[in-house]
């Protein structure tokens, strides 16, 4: 009974798997449009900082040089920070529309497996913007909640949590009347009943989304020596590290491993690209897990409907009980 009960929620679980891919894929331009700001918008952003604060690096020695007006150091941060600026601005907005589309993805999902079609997926981003102060208090709820778990003691506690508010987001954003702390209490409840099945769904989207995809994207970059190419702008910064001074408390620590700025510059590349990867899937994750947010919430439904009918029925009985009691008497 175990191993067939088992079975069955695998099977349910692919089926939403297998269902959220051909939807993911079938808007997949409209989804890759939504997300390519939000993600590529804070590469951008930080490379812009880093770019500007590594060029105003490498020529303040000659600027001070030429002109003592730069051998002030309150000066040179201001000069340094409205140089960086720029970037700074563009990765926040970039992080906030990431940010709104963790939900937002999720109202977009719901009129796809309600057969809809995404003709303007600013209204859906705008629902989340307009209770905007809802939507940062839910995220702070969810964020406390993280850190006090993120010790290591209490990562096996973490995992469990994590899969209490797995549907966090699809509750704020599909019920509008929640606030934020409804919200996560409503998740937890959904979950409640279905923790193996939610537990189950997470594992697979982690697997393809977190493990399998990002890692045959970094694999092709590697086969193709494209992060060689990527590494090089990246490496001229990390050079300007004082490494020199790592490698000497490593040695003097007898931590056999030497840091070495082409391996560190492929490894900042290449976690650039496993986040790209990550954030162009997370449409597929929000489908689904919206799917079964909504065979819960169905379920949950016909739950109450049936459980009302029986409480009817058994009044109707209790009531018909008590007329035939009188009608003895």
């Amino acid at each position: 009974m175990v191993k067939k009960d088992s079975k069955n929620l695998f099977l349910d679980d692919m089926k939403i798997f297998f269902n959220g891919v051909k939807l993911y894929f079938l808007n997949f331009e409209t989804f890759f449009k939504y997300m390519a700001f939000p993600i590529f918008g804070q590469i951008i952003g930080l490379s812009l900082i880093f770019t500007a604060s590594y060029v105003f690096t490498l020529h303040v020695s000659t600027l001070t040089t030429k002109s003592p007006v730069f051998d002030n150091i309150p000066l040179v941060f201001l000069i340094l920070a409205l140089l960086t600026l720029p970037g700074f601005f563009i990765f926040c907005k970039a992080f906030w529309d990431y940010i709104v589309a963790l939900a937002s993805l999720n109202s977009m999902s719901s009129t796809l497996l309600e057969g809809g079609k995404l003709d303007d997926t600013g209204i859906h981003a705008e629902l989340i913007k307009r209770r905007s102060g809802s939507y940062i208090l839910f995220l702070l709820f969810i964020s406390v909640i993280y850190l006090i778990l993120s010790f290591p003691l209490l990562w096996g506690l973490l995992a469990v949590v994590f899969v209490y508010l797995a549907l966090g987001f699809q509750v704020f954003a599909l019920e509008e009347d929640k606030s934020a702390f409804e919200a996560i209490k409503t998740a937890v409840n959904l979950v409640k009943f279905n923790f193996w099945r939610t537990a189950v769904l997470l594992i697979i989207l982690g697997i393809v989304t977190y493990w399998l995809v990002p890692g045959l994207i970094c694999w092709g970059f590697e086969t193709g020596n494209l992060e060689g190419f990527f590494s090089y702008p990246v490496e001229q910064y990390v050079k300007m590290l004082p490494l020199a001074d790592f490698n000497s408390i490593l040695e003097a620590s007898h931590i056999p491993y030497t840091l070495k700025s082409y391996e560190i510059s492929k490894s900042v590349v290449m976690a650039f690209v496993s986040f790209a990867v990550t954030g162009f899937t997370l449409p597929l994750r929000s489908i689904c897990c919206t799917n079964l947010y909504k065979e819960i919430n169905k379920r949950n439904y016909a739950g109450k409907i049936a459980a009302e009918k029986l409480s009817q029925r058994a009044m109707k009985q209790s009531k018909r009980r008590n007329r035939d009691e009188d009608d003895e008497n």
